[in-house]
């Protein structure tokens, strides 16, 4: 998907309470679901009854996720979510597969990136499209192109030249973990969600934090001039919207997104629920050939 630069799971609130103060220990979120009713805030333009999704309950779709993701999902439960732009995305959806409900289910982000949970109609919670995850998944199209932002304390003397010399955060599972793993040969911390990791990099525990671009300037923009974002690495990969390998919902989920992509739906949602929690242009953040 080229509509829009970077994408991101973000946590930003949870950083937020966390960065100004609050314990740094979170416990993983369980599995959790609520339905969300007739689409909250959503200004739903789908045309309704185009697609065909298999459904647990009918008129209803479950979709699983992981919380929390402000901008994504605006809420830190599934039954207070109203918003957002994969929240609205889901809506969409929905609304082109007859139904006039959304029951999302909350999953931690290892149960759901290993596959160990299929209990759901749809899943869409910024999974970066790779070979590795086709093993597990069926993904759609990219809705949303996704990068790697490199944030730092703002005094910090962290560049491309000297970025596999410090003591860098990831996310376990996520794209930045196997990038500092795999390209700059480097050990990191491993966190198990974003909060712990941004408080870590607030405190000096860690150098420098690795993850999706728009989750660091999301975390970054929530402390307050203390964290900023210094550097991207372009991957040319997306987010895809996934079902379980070989579901019957596969092919229609994959329609469904393309039509959304193509008729610009995911472009004003992301101008609507995304941009207000960047706190900057993503195309002002410099790319880094790091060495």
């Amino acid at each position: 998907m080229e509509k829009k630069t970077l994408a991101a799971l973000g946590a930003a609130a949870a950083a937020a309470l966390l960065l100004a103060g609050c314990t740094s220990s979170t416990p993983a979120p369980s599995a959790e679901s609520g339905d969300s009713g007739a689409f909250g805030e959503c200004e739903v333009t789908s045309t309704a009854g185009t697609i065909e999704l298999e459904q647990r309950e009918a008129g209803v779709l479950t979709v699983a996720t992981v919380l929390p993701n402000p901008g994504w999902w605006n809420g830190d439960t599934p039954e207070s979510i109203t918003s957002g732009f994969e929240y609205c995305m889901a809506a969409e959806i929905a609304n082109m597969a007859g139904a006039d409900t959304l029951k999302l289910k909350n999953l931690a982000w290892d149960q759901y990136i290993s596959g160990a949970s299929k209990d759901y109609d749809i899943a869409i919670a910024g999974t970066t499209i790779t070979d590795e995850r086709k093993e597990v998944f069926d993904f759609t199209e990219p809705y949303f192109e996704s990068n790697l932002g490199i944030a730092t304390k703002a005094d910090a003397d962290v560049t491309a030249e000297n970025l596999a010399s410090q003591r860098i955060g990831v996310l376990q599972g996520n794209m930045g973990a196997n990038y500092v793993q795999g390209e700059l040969g480097v050990q990191p911390q491993l966190f198990q969600n974003q909060a712990d990791m941004f408080t870590a990099l607030q405190a000096g525990q860690v150098d420098a934090v690795v993850t999706d671009t728009t989750l660091a300037l999301t975390s970054t923009n929530a402390s307050n001039g203390a964290l900023v974002v210094v550097g991207q690495i372009k991957l040319d990969q997306g987010y895809g919207a996934v079902t379980p390998k070989g579901s019957a919902n596969s092919a229609p989920l994959a329609e469904a997104v393309a039509t959304l992509v193509a008729d610009g739906t995911t472009e004003r949602l992301s101008q609507e629920w995304l941009e207000p929690f960047f706190g900057t242009d993503p195309n002002a953040v410099p790319f880094w050939t790091v060495k």
